[in-house]
């Protein structure tokens, strides 16, 4: 009797299993690689995004490349580990050659296995670092260049008093004459014209918005392409400490200060403070402070008015 209970249990399992009871069939999630930027020779920043989930949960998600077709997991990767709610995730791509095209993708791993979004691809640019040469602007100012990754760079703060197609730039020195500016406008700071040849000029925003003050061939650099020095250079956390004067990238930042509130001289000493072409709203600018004392570069905003140091970037 016994024995007929367990043939007839058995008959009855696979009869189950025959009919479509079996272990869960996992969905698996949708990610995307949406976006490529701030590439330098060495490294690129990679952005994705979950879309779905699927039916189950994501343990790791994050970026894979190489220099071949089809980058997966098993090539080179970078993990995001953040709550599995986060759709919008992204990824540093380091240890890059120059002059090479690699392929990324974004991934995501859960119980149904490994699974990948679109593939994009990108060539990495020239290093010209270490590369020195000089510019001379439209009054006959010259100035030391430097190579910085994939940039050139002016190695010495703008002492223009003329933009690039001759018209004058207006000296404002007293309180008056300084604030009510809204064109051109470039000081020394203190007002003390000796500090011209070592720190440059002070300029107003209007200065960088008419796009002249840079030598012809030269432009205003935006804030993206600070973006892209600041990660050549390890990223915001060092890359203050390698552009100052005694840093290595040969950028030579000098602490020239500002000019802010009420015509205020300010941080001479302490902070170099840098014009980006970049607006951030019609009243503010966005700019780039390098502190003498700090390995660390920042990026913060100034009213359009305010005074800041300017290098350029070659085209």
């Amino acid at each position: 009797m016994r024995t007929k209970y367990f043939l007839n249990l058995i008959v009855m399992l696979s009869v189950l299993s025959a009919s479509g009871c079996k272990k869960t069939d996992y969905i698996k999630p949708d990610v995307s690689t949406v976006d490529v930027s701030i590439i330098t020779p060495v490294s690129a920043t990679c952005r994705a995004i979950v879309i779905t989930n699927g039916t189950s949960v994501i343990s790791e998600k994050g970026i894979c490349w190489n220099n071949e077709q089809s980058a997966s997991v098993s090539d080179f990767k970078t993990t995001e580990i953040k709550a599995e709610d986060v759709k919008n995730f992204s990824g540093n791509i380091t240890g890059l050659l120059s002059n090479t095209t690699y392929y990324v993708r974004a991934y995501a791993v859960s119980p149904a296995g490994v699974t990948y979004g679109n593939e994009l691809s990108f060539t990495t640019p020239s290093d010209h670092s270490g590369e020195q040469g000089t510019v001379t602007d439209f009054e006959g100012n010259v100035y030391k260049t430097i190579g910085i990754g994939s940039q050139i760079w002016t190695a010495e703060n703008m002492r223009a008093t003329l933009l690039n197609d001759g018209t004058e730039i207006t000296l404002g020195q007293c309180y008056r004459c300084w604030s009510f500016l809204s064109s051109p406008g470039y000081c020394w700071y203190d007002n003390y014209k000796p500090n011209q040849n070592t720190y440059g000029a002070l300029y107003n925003w209007y200065t960088v918005k008419s796009m002249k003050l840079c030598p012809s061939g030269w432009h205003m650099p935006g804030s993206d392409e600070w973006e892209v020095l600041t990660s050549y250079l390890g990223g915001s956390e060092v890359a203050g400490g390698k552009l100052i004067e005694s840093g290595k990238s040969g950028f030579g930042a000098l602490s020239g200060g500002y000019r802010g509130d009420l015509a205020a001289f300010i941080n001479f000493g302490e902070t170099g403070a840098y014009w980006t072409s970049s607006s951030a709203s019609p009243e503010k600018a966005i700019y780039f402070s390098v502190g003498s004392d700090s390995q660390e570069i920042t990026s913060e905003t100034f009213a359009i008015g305010w005074g800041a140091s300017v290098r350029c970037i070659k085209n």
